[in-house]
């Protein structure tokens, strides 16, 4: 993570670091820090300021939205996945404008697609922003009062609050970059559904994005390995849309999917691998592909991919057939006894 500034105010006004880790430069009360403070006043006057193209009504969960600007006077919920397609424009923006809050529900997602850049996600809260348990979030948050990310919760992003705090509880915060044309394929990843039953199945996708003109070819193998306690579901149901050859594996009951090396990621667009898992023990997952994980033609992804997967407590009960193996058992034995009764009456 990396604090760019805090002000005003000085470095008394940070606590929990250390436990916490701080990767970069920090400035407290100085003129960098006031810089920064300035600076985002000014970059939520003019997101506040943009145009709306569209009024969002209840939930992004589900959609699948193209570049432009989404508005709502009140707040901005989040439960599920939201899909940002760029539409193989590396140029794209997308700005969310939200009267009052941003809040979203645990395990819920921000997937960029089609040569969208992280950077080019903007979301302009009235007042507070709170991502709920396990969050996977993408994008640059300018909240006027605070901005809180519930535990497991990660952001590839920028977290700028101009009158309140950033609360991490077990957070993690990368700063996105912008990157121009030819640049590195990026790896994104979301489950569904995000919430299953101990015993239940889940479909996890993986979405490789090639921004660059030429398509990119997987130099050496592209391995997930699944957090302890997922596992592949018994059946796995791998598949994928990456051209060229090579089989993906994943075993039931295995720990990882494995795209192999030589399947291709096609110029300006994107493919898929996905496979279906499973969780024996309730909790919250995240599962993670690293920067680097990726290794292509093309460059390395620069950035790490992450999805949270719940397991909540209770077997999931797929058919209950007693009653209908009861009124089948009845039927047969009318039948039966109607057969004999008129075999006596004769």
């Amino acid at each position: 993570m990396v604090i760019s500034g805090f002000s005003p105010g000085n470095a008394s006004s940070v606590t929990g670091f250390p436990p916490g880790t701080v990767t970069g430069t920090t400035h407290f009360a100085d003129a960098v820090a006031l810089s920064a403070q300035n600076d985002t006043t000014t970059a939520y006057d003019i997101l506040a300021g943009r145009a709306c193209n569209t009024v969002i009504a209840g939930d992004l969960g589900g959609l699948t939205l193209t570049p432009g600007v989404y508005c709502s006077a009140t707040s901005i919920g989040l439960t599920g996945t939201v899909t940002l397609d760029a539409q193989n424009n590396p140029d794209a923006v997308f700005v969310f404008q939200a009267g009052s809050t941003l809040t979203t529900a645990s395990a819920s997602s921000v997937m960029v697609i089609n040569a969208g850049q992280n950077c080019n996600v903007f979301w302009q809260i009235g007042s507070s922003a709170t991502l709920g348990t396990g969050t996977s979030f993408i994008g640059n948050i300018l909240a006027l009062a605070s901005i809180t990310l519930n535990t497991g919760s990660s952001v590839n992003g920028h977290l700028l609050a101009r009158t309140g705090a950033v609360t991490l509880d077990d957070g993690r915060v990368t700063a996105c970059t912008l990157a121009g044309a030819g640049q590195s394929p990026s790896v994104s990843k979301a489950f569904d559904p995000v919430q299953i039953r101990v015993g239940g199945t889940s479909t996890l996708t993986i979405t490789l994005t090639n921004p660059a003109p030429t398509a990119a070819t997987l130099s050496s193998d592209l391995i997930d390995t699944l957090p302890a306690d997922v596992s592949v579901a018994a059946l796995p149901n791998v598949q994928t849309t990456c051209g060229g050859a090579g089989v993906p594996l994943a075993l039931p009951g295995g720990t990882t999917v494995t795209l192999p090396a030589g399947r291709i990621i096609p110029a300006t667009g994107f493919c898929t691998v996905s496979v279906d898992v499973t969780s024996l023990l309730p909790g919250i997952y995240v599962n993670t592909i690293p920067a680097g994980g990726l290794v292509t033609t093309n460059g390395n992804n620069p950035e790490p991919a992450q999805a949270t997967l719940e397991v909540l407590a209770g077997v999931t009960v797929r058919s209950i057939p007693t009653l209908s193996a009861l009124a089948l058992l009845l039927m047969a034995g009318t039948f039966l006894l109607t057969a004999w009764w008129g075999m006596r009456s004769r």
